[in-house]
């Protein structure tokens, strides 16, 4: 009888709170929503650069007419085949500068088509399937396999630090080799006519691909969490307010607040790092420097963040459910397991408004490719942008909470 009354003071405390109504509502769905629309895409806009070589001809033997020529010009009608939504496709004449290219400026691959490409697919297919009958200058004759040829393949250099990514790059590009050489009728795959080349080798791992974006989270989790509840715990006790009376600067209990946690952050980012090179063997090719500036920009933006959050948030409780409106569109949106290339355009919005995903991005840049501070000026640039912007909002917010309890 008495839980029962317990649970009827829950309820109805509840019920009287319109924020937490609102959450209570709104959460469920915005994750169901997030975790659709996220995990349902498909990579778009990837920036592949094609050096096309091929003349389009190949010489063949056939029984009726001896050798003859024939116009295939397999290689444009592969780049045909090629989704436009999925690749943002550049041409180039040049093959090594194309080549040298990929991991630079975001572009994904190159893909170089020697001069004898389609006279190197017409072989290989006949080989495999045999003669053939073609209609050539309206006769019927017959293409005879010929010998094996040691002419060059085309050739993919492909940036496959995205475990995640590159699979559905050689997807989409075996799909539009299916189709060119369904004119041909045989079904090869992608490696019989491509020498992939992979930027990394494949030495990055999936497990190695999302650390840093766990790190990012737990980061995230840690300090959102922290911070908040911390603030709303001294401000309902009075201890905020009598600190903030005191003859102290509210830019200062701030700057404080971010001194703290800022420490704090760092301790527990070391220790995630300890463990995940030691037990798991991550890769970490970049700068220890450069990885603790980004995250000390990284947790300065979050702390700002945290002390929005505690300004609305009447009770510990509700700054729990505000951190948890936070964490879920951050983890979905900004590339911690699903790469930003395969969510739709209409979700991306979300993903460029959070902070986790610039120091996501920063990370796997350091940590993976061993990138420079160049490299991640961008991602440096708008985390401090981010900072700032929080840092001085923390201070105007925590003005207003000396008042507020």
């Amino acid at each position: 009888m008495k839980s029962f009354v317990v649970m009827t003071n829950i309820l109805r405390r509840i019920g009287q709170d319109r924020r937490t109504l609102i959450l209570i509502a709104v959460l469920p769905l915005l994750f169901v929503l997030l975790y659709g629309y996220s995990f349902s895409g498909e990579p778009q806009n990837l920036k592949l650069t094609i050096v096309n070589q091929d003349n389009g001809l190949a010489s063949v033997r056939t029984a009726e007419l001896g050798r003859v020529t024939l116009s295939l010009f397999l290689a444009e009608t592969f780049i045909e085949r090629l989704n436009p939504t999925t690749f943002d496709i550049t041409f180039a004449e040049d093959p090594e500068k194309a080549l040298a290219a990929v991991g630079q400026d975001e572009v994904v691959g190159a893909l170089v088509f020697p001069q004898y490409f389609s006279q190197q697919v017409t072989n290989e297919v006949l080989r495999r399937v045999g003669e053939r009958t073609v209609t050539y200058e309206g006769r019927s004759v017959r293409l005879l396999p010929g010998e094996e040829s040691e002419m060059p393949v085309a050739t993919l250099r492909l940036d496959d630090s995205n475990p995640l990514l590159a699979p559905a790059i050689l997807q989409s590009l075996n799909q539009a080799l299916s189709e060119m050489l369904s004119q041909q009728q045989a079904a090869l795959e992608p490696e019989n006519l491509l020498d992939i080349q992979p930027l990394y080798e494949g030495k990055i791992r999936t497990l190695d691909y999302t650390a840093p974006g766990i790190i990012g989270f737990a980061i995230t989790l840690i300090t959102v969490m922290l911070t908040a509840i911390s603030i709303v715990r001294e401000r309902t006790g009075g201890t905020l307010t009598r600190l903030l009376i005191a003859p102290v600067h509210a830019w200062e209990v701030s700057f404080g607040y971010t001194l703290a946690f800022t420490s704090v952050a760092l301790l527990q980012v070391g220790e995630l790092f300890l463990v995940s090179v030691l037990l798991f063997g991550i890769r970490f090719a970049g700068s220890a420097g450069l990885v603790a500036l980004v995250i000390i920009l990284f947790t300065i933006a979050l702390q700002g963040i945290a002390t929005l959050l505690s300004t609305i948030a009447k009770n510990e409780f509700q700054a729990m459910q505000f951190v948890l409106f936070i964490l879920i569109p951050s983890i979905m949106v900004s590339g911690v397991f699903w790469p930003l290339e395969m969510m739709p355009p209409t979700i991306r919005p979300l993903a460029y408004a959070s902070p986790l995903t610039y120091a996501n991005s920063a990370l796997r840049k350091l940590m993976l490719a061993a990138k420079d501070l160049s490299g991640v000026a961008l991602e440096v640039g708008v985390l401090a942008g981010f900072a700032f912007v929080m840092l001085v909002l923390g201070i105007v917010s925590m003005r207003r909470q000396a008042y507020s309890a």
